[in-house]
């Protein structure tokens, strides 16, 4: 079970990872993958609030917490970046 939770978990966010960070695909497939990603990760952390917060765990709802905002502020910082025009840095070696 736990193998091919792995797996779709891989298909479900390292492919929009993938496509949102890759130039040559269109537009309109970077925002869906975008958009996907966004569910994942903004879902994964209201999950956790929520399961914290019926099982009375304050670590797991600190987590969620945690993780929304640092997915929150991840976002903004993108967003910001892009509004004042900077370019992706480029995981490739200067020639």
């Amino acid at each position: 079970m736990e193998i091919v939770l792995e797996i779709l978990f891989e298909i479900i966010v390292e492919g929009p990872f993938g496509a949102v960070t890759e130039t040559r695909v269109p537009l309109l497939l970077r925002i869906a993958a975008g958009i996907v990603l966004i569910g994942v990760f903004g879902g994964l952390a209201v999950f956790l609030i929520i399961c914290g917060i019926r099982g009375r765990d304050w670590l797991l709802t600190a987590a969620g917490a945690v993780l929304l905002v640092y997915f929150v502020f991840g976002i903004r910082k993108i967003l910001k970046k892009r509004q004042a025009g900077e370019k992706k840095e480029s995981s490739l070696p200067e020639e």
